[in-house]
């Protein structure tokens, strides 16, 4: 498959070959009288994926207002220019004072503010709501980047009872605007555990699906994760971690690829998918997910019922602890696993009781979530099966 130059003048693009070299970008026709055009790492303004395909997007040096368009399908060219891109800018603070000269008066006005008011923001509250500074493009490229890590390590379940099941729950809690915002898959899994990444992507594990009474109760939970996405309690947990230095670089258009080493990606990762978010952003996404499920009169029973059976049950296995359990018991219900969701989690009473003081708040009349044979249906995705 060659590669395509597009000039900026012509719809029709050239077809040929690029080649990435630590001076430059080369293209080369691929025609009957070959042209060879050279291109500089300070004229790119993007590089993204389109599906199967890279565009990168260049300034034109004659500032006509037409940019220059190269496509190509390679991961390994592609990985090649984010390379050699970085040693032309390097890595240091030289380097983003590089970058930074490199974008447009506008940009360079919008960054030297950000960075003012940053400087002032972080004197007056936390440095997390710089977030609003980070597009949201950013989000979803981090919840990629997490998850193609994370569905390595488990199977997808496509039970169609079971999915058409939570699909009408995720459905009945959100108003039509909004539905098409999240993609929800259920791995098989026997920990009892759900979570949410940045960008839209929400896991269930079948193991909290089988813990679950009522549908909704896993109304309780989506809403809970989708709290998360909304309130973008990803990247600001990021930012808490990295600094302003990881604002600046976001809001200049580095994406996560470009931001430094391997050894950053993986501490990023590490911080989403082990430490989970902090006991502020959970108690945060709990109060929104009230709301949620108020709005759709749903009510929030589900949550209660849930978090009431669980907190039993830990507190049965702590009055319990010596005794041995037998292997039937073990099976339905493992209080370890459910323990280590729990542990990032603001205390369970208090919980409990915040919901349940928002539940007498609400006037309206809540209506249930219509689903025949739940108890049937959550145990269709098991290891076994």
């Amino acid at each position: 498959m060659p590669d395509f130059y597009y000039d900026g003048k012509s719809a029709i693009p050239v077809s040929g070959d690029l080649t990435s070299e630590e001076t430059g970008l080369i293209f080369e026709s691929g025609d009957s009288t070959p042209k060879t055009f050279h291109f500089s790492y300070t004229q790119i303004q993007s590089l993204e994926k389109l599906g199967n395909e890279y565009r990168l997007e260049l300034k034109n040096p004659n500032e006509d207002g037409s940019d220059l368009i190269l496509t190509f399908e390679s991961e390994d060219k592609a990985a090649r220019i984010k390379k050699n891109r970085s040693r032309t800018f390097g890595d240091g603070p030289g380097g983003l004072i590089s970058r930074f000269l490199q974008l447009p008066n506008l940009y360079q006005i919008l960054i030297a503010g950000i960075l003012a008011f940053g400087i002032v923001l972080l004197l007056f509250t936390k440095l997390d709501r710089l977030y609003i500074f980070v597009p949201e493009s950013a989000d979803k490229s981090l919840g990629n980047l997490i998850g193609e890590r994370f569905e390595a390590g488990y199977s997808e379940c496509k039970n169609r009872k079971l999915k058409y099941g939570v699909e009408k729950i995720y459905r009945t809690i959100l108003p039509n605007k909004r539905k098409d915002r999240y993609e929800i898959r259920i791995l098989r899994s026997d920990d009892i555990n759900a979570f949410a990444l940045p960008g839209g992507k929400i896991y269930i594990l079948s193991g909290l699906i089988r813990e679950s009474e009522t549908p909704e109760e896993i109304a309780a939970i989506l809403a809970h994760e989708i709290s998360h996405i909304e309130q973008r309690h990803g990247i600001r947990q990021v930012i808490r971690l990295l600094g302003i230095s990881i604002v600046i670089k976001l809001a200049i258009g580095l994406g996560f690829e470009d931001i430094g080493s391997l050894e950053t990606i993986t501490e990023i990762i590490n911080t989403l998918t082990i430490l989970r978010y902090s006991r502020e952003f959970e108690e945060e996404a709990d109060e929104n997910a009230f709301e949620t499920l108020k709005k759709s009169e749903v009510g929030v029973q589900g949550f209660i019922d849930f978090f009431e059976r669980e907190e039993t049950k830990i507190r049965s296995d702590k009055k319990n602890k010596n005794q041995k359990h037998s292997d039937e018991e073990g099976k339905k219900w493992d209080p370890e696993k459910i323990l280590d969701w729990f542990s990032t989690h603001p205390d369970n009473q208090a919980r409990i009781q915040k919901a349940k003081d928002f539940s007498k708040r609400i006037k309206t009349k809540t209506k249930g979530i219509q689903l025949q044979n739940w108890k049937k249906i959550r145990e269709s995705c098991s290891e076994s099966t």
